[in-house]
C-alpha cells in the first residue's frame, strides 16, 4: 500500500474516532462521598438503558463517563471547588474540528437533571442514527 493511503486511513481512523480526554477524578472520601448520590443514579440509568445499542457508560466511585460514538460526556464531583462538574466533547464532523462544553453544578441534584437530560438526547440520536443507518 502506498504511503499516501496509509496516512489517508490513518486520518480517516483519527477522524472517526474522537475521544474525549479522561478527566482526573479526586480520589479522597470526601469526593466519592458527595459524588455517590450521582454514581447511584448513573447506575439507574445504565441499567434502564442497557438496550440501547452503542450507548456505553462508566462508573467509577467519583466519576462517570458516558460515550455515544464521537460523543463523550463526562460527570464527577471536584472537592476543591465544593461543586459538580461535567464535560462534553464532540466531534463537528461536518465542520471539522471538536466542540467542547464544561459545566458546574453546586448539588448533586442538578448534576442528576443534567445528566438525566443529556441521556435523554443521547438515546434519540443514538435511535435516530439506528433508524436511518443504511443496512449492509
Amino acid at each position: 500500500m502506498s504511503q499516501i493511503r496509509e496516512q489517508l486511513r490513518h486520518a480517516i481512523d483519527r477522524e472517526r474516532h474522537v475521544e474525549a480526554p479522561r478527566r482526573p477524578t479526586s480520589n479522597d472520601a470526601r469526593a466519592a462521598s458527595a459524588f455517590r448520590p450521582v454514581r447511584e443514579a448513573a447506575e439507574e440509568i445504565r441499567d434502564e438503558l442497557s438496550h440501547i445499542p452503542n450507548l456505553k457508560m462508566t462508573i467509577g466511585p467519583s466519576g462517570v463517563w458516558i460515550e455515544l460514538y464521537d460523543k463523550h460526556l463526562w460527570f464527577s464531583y471536584d472537592a476543591a471547588r465544593n461543586a459538580f462538574v461535567g464535560n462534553e466533547v464532540d466531534s463537528l464532523w461536518v465542520e471539522g474540528g471538536v466542540r467542547e462544553e464544561s459545566f458546574t453544578w453546586n448539588d448533586a441534584e442538578a448534576c442528576i437533571t443534567a445528566m438525566v437530560e443529556a441521556c435523554a438526547r443521547y438515546v434519540s440520536l443514538a435511535e435516530a442514527i439506528t433508524r436511518f443507518r443504511p443496512t449492509r
